[in-house]
Order: C-alpha cells, then sequence, then structure tokens
C-alpha cells in the first residue's frame, strides 16, 4: 500500500472520531429536548348553550302536555281538574241544625206543635195588673200585661218543668216586631204550675204566659219552640190578630 492510501484513511478514522465514534451497532442517537405539554383545550361557551337550550326545550314539552287539540287544529287549555266535595255526617248535622223557615198558619184555638212540645191557645187579655203570689201588681201609667192563656202537652220522652226551668222557649210578638220576654218569677202567677212541678211525658196542662209591654202596643204574634240543647230548631209562629 502507498502512502497516499495510509492518509486518506487515516483522515476517515479522524472525521468518525470527531462525529462521536464509528456508524455501527454502538451508536447513540442524541436525545431529544423535552418539550412543555400542551395546555388542555378550553371549553367554549357552546356547551352552555346546548345545555340551556335543551332544558328550555324540556320545559316546552312540559308545557305542551297541558294542551290539547280541538278537532278544528286550533289550542285550547285542557279544562280544570273537577273537585268533588263530600259532606261529612258531622256538616249535615249542623245544616240541619240552622234554623229554617218559620212554620206559620195557626191562630188561637189550634193546637201548635214544636218537637215534643203541643200547645194551644185558648185565650189572650190585657191588663194593668197581675196576680203574683197573691198580690195585684200595677203594670204602671205606660204599661200593661199580655196574658196568653195556654194548654200545654208533654209529648217528649222526659218531664217537663213549665215555670222554672222553662222548656219552651217564647216570645210575644206586636206589629213592630218587637219582640217581649215573660215576665220574671212567672211560677207566682195565679193558676200556674208551682216551681219543679214536673209535667210527665203524655200529660197536659194549663200554663199562662204574662208579658209587660208598652201601653200603645199592637199585639200580633206569639212564637214557641221545645227547648234542645243540641240544636236550635225552627219557632212555631201562632198568629194573635
Amino acid at each position: 500500500m502507498n502512502s497516499t492510501g495510509c492518509i486518506e484513511r487515516d483522515t476517515i478514522t479522524a472525521r468518525q472520531q470527531h462525529l462521536g465514534g464509528t456508524m455501527g451497532n454502538d451508536f447513540t442517537p442524541t436525545p431529544m429536548p423535552n418539550y412543555p405539554p400542551t395546555p388542555p383545550v378550553k371549553k367554549s361557551r357552546t356547551n352552555a348553550y346546548i345545555i340551556g337550550s335543551a332544558a328550555i326545550a324540556i320545559v316546552a314539552i312540559v308545557t305542551a302536555g297541558v294542551i290539547t287539540a280541538n278537532s278544528d287544529g286550533s289550542d285550547e287549555a285542557m279544562p280544570s281538574p273537577t273537585v268533588t266535595v263530600t259532606v261529612t255526617e258531622t256538616a249535615a248535622a249542623e245544616q240541619d241544625a240552622k234554623p229554617t223557615e218559620q212554620e206559620a198558619g195557626f191562630k188561637t184555638g189550634d193546637e201548635a206543635r214544636n218537637g215534643g212540645a203541643v200547645v194551644k191557645i185558648t185565650k189572650v187579655t190585657t191588663s194593668g195588673t197581675v196576680t203574683l203570689a197573691g198580690a195585684q201588681k200595677k203594670a204602671g201609667a205606660d204599661a200593661k200585661y199580655v196574658t196568653v192563656k195556654t194548654v200545654v202537652t208533654n209529648e217528649t220522652k222526659s218531664s217537663m218543668d213549665l215555670t222554672c226551668s222553662l222548656p219552651i222557649n217564647n216570645a210575644l210578638i206586636d206589629d213592630q216586631g218587637r219582640r217581649f220576654d215573660t215576665i220574671e218569677d212567672i211560677y207566682d202567677v195565679a193558676g200556674n204550675p208551682e216551681c219543679n212541678a214536673q209535667l210527665q211525658p203524655g200529660f197536659k196542662d194549663e200554663m199562662l204566659w204574662v208579658y209587660r209591654v208598652p201601653k200603645d202596643a199592637k199585639v200580633a204574634s206569639w212564637e214557641f219552640s221545645e227547648f234542645d240543647l243540641n240544636s236550635e230548631r225552627t219557632p212555631t209562629l201562632i198568629d194573635l190578630t
């Protein structure tokens, strides 16, 4: 081999050593530089718009469920649901207990009934005095006594104390619609049952109802009703004109 060939071979060997070694199986490539990770892509507002639109669509579908189409294609709202009210026995009893139209059409001499109390007026008188406990009591210069004489029949299930317990509610009514109560101590009126005298069921007794009214009052009617703790009875009206 000549000297020129040796020089070229040495030159090639030197270049290979300058490049990091021979190009063989032991060649190690230069590592790639580490780049920072790619930042995540921000979600756009498009998703929010899509969710909002979906919610509006659901509300629209639910609202449309309460609309029904007529045969001619027009829309009208569904009719309101029908509410059924059931009247309980208690409510029905309360309605029955309320007074209704007053029973009338009776006059002096008729037997009028209210519950288990049956009353017949036999006479109506007026005077300036009344006998109480054996003594005369004056009505006064501007007043008078009106006495309604009756026969009371007890057709209830228990006894009646006509003068002290007053099992019969009553009132004297004049032509102006004014209502008058009986005088006090009506058991002292001559001819009346004694206090606590019990009128038994199936029996009758005379009873005088005495009222003190203005002297110029014109008597028009008398009403009564059996006293009942469980309900308010409609009074029975008797015409006195």
